[in-house]
């Protein structure tokens, strides 16, 4: 017996040389045994706020601002490898790279719409990550229109008509911004003998639909017709803004109405004020309050005021006057200065 099976054991030794063959275990007491899994491992999950951006319509030399929130959904610590865009219309900014997340939080980058260029504009941000999702792509789109700087000015001519030497006629000019660009004033001219402004001062910065109003006054100092043109001037404007001024001096009559005294000769005093405009604060308040400084510094000259003017009627001819606003909240706290506007008072 142990002699056949020794051949036994040679004859299926021999087989099994020649050929591969497999082994199947049987325990006892149990029906069947599967291969040993191996646990799954923590993964991170890059998940985007949105995966395209529309910024609409910008005016050129105008930005827009957007915000992408890159976030990790997953149970492992994300990696930001890169974030990146190649534009010159949009712009990107925000955490640098390589960036780790964790689990649960986030991270925001500004996206900007900086057109440069009239028309249709496209660009898409680049996320590459350790997670299985990346590269992720980020789609920007938007419309570039060009930009238009217009004022308008009403009454666009004036005429003072017949005025006795040394004495002032003042017309009120309103300044509109009807462009769609903030005018900021950068200077005011005047040409011909006689004509003034007050109320308006360089500096002045008007939004998109704003205005602003002041005075053009006419002091003839000989007698005879005179005519000339004030420009309103900005780094804005193509061509400047302006008025045409016409009128006339002529001589008073002894004892004519509006003389000083009967035969006297002598014009009779002309009072003058000054006219100031604002425009509403962008914060909630109760009123304003009006500053003027003739020399002594600021100081209030009108109480809270609710309206949008004030009329100064106590200037003296011959002086200069610098004056500003405050706006004041329902708790009575006043806001800084605004700019301060110069009015000089014409001498008679």
């Amino acid at each position: 017996m142990f002699s056949r099976f020794s051949k036994y054991l040679s004859i299926g030794s021999v087989a099994a040389a020649a050929s591969s063959f497999a082994i199947t275990l049987a325990i006892a007491g149990c029906a069947s045994v599967s291969p040993r899994s191996t646990p799954s491992q923590p993964q991170p999950v890059l998940s985007l706020s949105a995966t395209s951006f529309n910024f609409n319509t910008v005016a050129i030399g105008q930005s827009v601002t957007q915000t992408l929130h890159v976030a990790n959904t997953g149970a492992a610590p994300l990696t930001l490898n890169s974030v990146t865009l190649k534009s010159s219309q949009f712009a990107l900014s925000g955490p640098s790279v390589p960036r780790t997340i964790l689990p649960a939080q986030k991270v925001d980058y500004a996206l900007s719409f900086e057109p440069n260029l009239a028309g249709s504009a496209s660009a898409s941000v680049q996320i590459t990550s350790n997670a299985s999702s990346t590269p992720a792509s980020v789609s920007l789109a938007g419309v570039a229109e060009k930009t238009s700087a217009a004022v308008q000015v009403t009454p666009s001519s004036i005429s003072f008509g017949n005025l006795k030497l040394q004495s002032t006629g003042t017309q009120t000019v309103t300044l509109k911004n009807t462009g769609d660009i903030n005018i900021t004033i950068s200077g005011i001219t005047v040409a011909g003998a006689g004509f003034g402004y007050s109320s308006l001062s360089p500096g002045t910065a008007l939004t998109p639909s704003q205005s602003v109003t002041f005075q053009i006054w006419f002091r003839p100092q000989t007698s005879g017709s005179a005519s000339g043109n004030i420009s309103i001037l900005s780094s804005n404007l193509t061509t400047p803004a302006s008025i045409s001024v016409s009128g006339a001096g002529v001589t008073s009559n002894p004892g004519s109405p509006g003389s000083g005294s009967p035969g006297s000769g002598s014009p009779a005093p002309v009072p003058h004020s000054v006219v100031l405009s604002w425009g509403p604060s962008a914060s909630s308040v109760v009123g304003y309050r009006v500053y003027r400084d003739g020399g002594s510094g600021l100081s209030p000259i009108s109480s809270v005021i609710t309206d949008l003017t004030y009329t100064d009627a106590t200037v003296v001819s011959g002086d200069t006057y610098h004056y500003a606003v405050t706006s004041v909240d329902a708790a009575g706290v006043e806001s800084s200065f605004s700019n301060e506007a110069t009015a000089v008072i014409p001498t008679p």
